[in-house]
């Protein structure tokens, strides 16, 4: 058995040695081989890993196939998909029956936003891994994460939050401080606002819906707000009008990185990009078809972190969809549609995803951010902000588009009710879901 309390002395160490091994540049003609080399390298090496495992020892079984069957993305078709539930099975059945062995190892538990939450359990040395990623994905722009001073929300979520600086950060090395705990407390957004000017960050991330709500204030009141090199809004899919306030107020740095906890960030666009690049040196995406049976193009996305080996998470149904093309072998991403389980649904048993009503309110300016509640079979509520430079003379005829649009798009007998709000308050995991559907499946 590995000795993590080693390990976990080791972390900080590992994570800069992570670091150095991972191609940090953006996917380019001149290290895509390297990449693909890469990849393919290690699903070898981490289907090897999980045919010593019991739970995987099964799955390999069922499949008939065994780790010499694995030598590229392609390959993991072959293998069985992993679930949710799943996952949240083995990772409690784990912990309960092996508790000293996990005591040194994190627990990234999800916000719970599709419903249920999941803990995932992950080793110092997989986390090492994990952290020099999100080092990775933070410079893939040019931003020196060692050198700059980065700003972000404290992950309540998975702990109590360190407020004093580590030794290295004293010497002004990997700087970072944390903004107010909008999860915990409702802060003022005057005060985030104090807290970014006062800090002056080189990069900031946050919720999507906290950057946005600051982006608001900023246009609405006038008030002035430094604006960092590079920011990352997270938690949330980004839509094309959030996009276009967001870079108006916080200018073009926006790094949109795609992930979960329980795999990491894999999907990165960058300033001056029209693409999603996968982190395919860490990660493989795989695109199925709606049935989750056939390989696609553009789907539902799979995801097997390939950094994550001593519980592994091979051919994990992330819930989101994409569309992608593949070039010199590595897979790109042109789309991210968002969660399958944000759906409207119908008294027939039919539902309506996500990506449809995306696909009509993402493109009416005058509407910057919005959340559907579907109170039951016959009303929805639209709550909806304005975009401060909209006439509030004009709103009555917006509201009237979205009527005219969602009944065609439906062709259901909906009741809508519109509130233009200041505000639309975030879930208790900090995230904003654009669809809450209160109508049990």
């Amino acid at each position: 058995m590995r000795n993590y309390e080693r390990d976990e002395k080791m972390e900080h160490i590992n994570t800069l040695k992570n670091y150095m091994t991972l191609v940090r540049k953006p996917v380019s003609k001149k290290n895509c081989d390297r990449m693909l080399e890469t990849q393919n390298r290690k699903i070898h090496e981490l289907m090897k890993i999980a045919y010593e495992i019991p739970f995987y020892r099964e799955r390999f079984e069922a499949s008939g196939t065994t780790p010499d069957d694995f030598h590229n993305a392609q390959d993991l078709y072959k293998f069985p998909l992993l679930t949710k539930d799943e996952v949240r099975e083995w990772m409690d059945g784990e912990a309960a029956a092996h508790p000293e062995k996990y005591e040194k190892w994190h627990v990234s538990p999800t916000s719970g936003s599709s419903g249920r939450p999941l803990r995932t359990l992950i080793s110092p040395n997989d986390n090492a891994w994990a952290t020099a990623n999100w080092l990775r994905v933070m410079g893939l722009a040019g931003y020196n994460p060692f050198l700059g001073k980065t700003m972000c929300r404290p992950n309540s979520l998975h702990g109590p939050v360190k407020e004093s600086d580590s030794p290295i950060q004293k010497f002004g090395i990997l700087r970072r401080k944390y903004m107010s705990d909008t999860i915990k407390a409702r802060v003022e957004t005057q005060t985030l606002i104090d807290e970014i000017n006062a800090y002056k960050p080189d990069y900031l991330y946050n919720h999507k819906n906290l950057l946005v709500r600051i982006a608001l204030y900023v246009k609405k009141n006038n008030v002035y707000l430094h604006r960092p090199k590079f920011y990352t809004p997270f938690g949330e899919m980004m839509d094309d009008s959030s996009r276009v306030l967001l870079e108006e107020v916080y200018g073009p740095g926006l790094i949109d990185a795609y992930g979960m906890a329980e795999v990491g960030s894999c999907v990165v666009n960058i300033p001056g990009k029209k693409y999603y690049q996968v982190n395919s040196d860490t990660h493989v995406v795989n695109i199925y078809d709606k049935d989750l049976k056939e390989p696609a193009m553009s789907g539902p996305a799979v995801i097997t972190p390939l950094w994550k080996t001593d519980l592994p998470l091979i051919n994990y149904i992330s819930g989101d969809s994409m569309d992608s093309y593949f070039r010199k072998g590595l897979r790109f991403v042109k789309r991210i549609h968002g969660r399958n389980n944000d759906v409207i649904r119908h008294k027939n048993g039919s539902v309506t995803e996500w990506g449809n009503i995306a696909g009509i309110m993402n493109y009416i300016p005058e509407v910057v951010q919005y959340r559907v509640v579907q109170e039951d079979y016959d009303n929805l509520t639209y709550l909806m902000i304005p975009n401060p430079e909209t006439d509030p003379a004009d709103l009555p005829k917006v509201e009237e588009s979205i009527r005219e649009k969602m009944d065609a798009m439906f062709k259901d007998n909906f009741t809508y009710h519109f509130e233009w709000v200041d505000e639309i308050p975030a879930d208790p995991n900090g995230k904003l879901r654009i669809i809450l559907c209160k109508v049990d499946a």
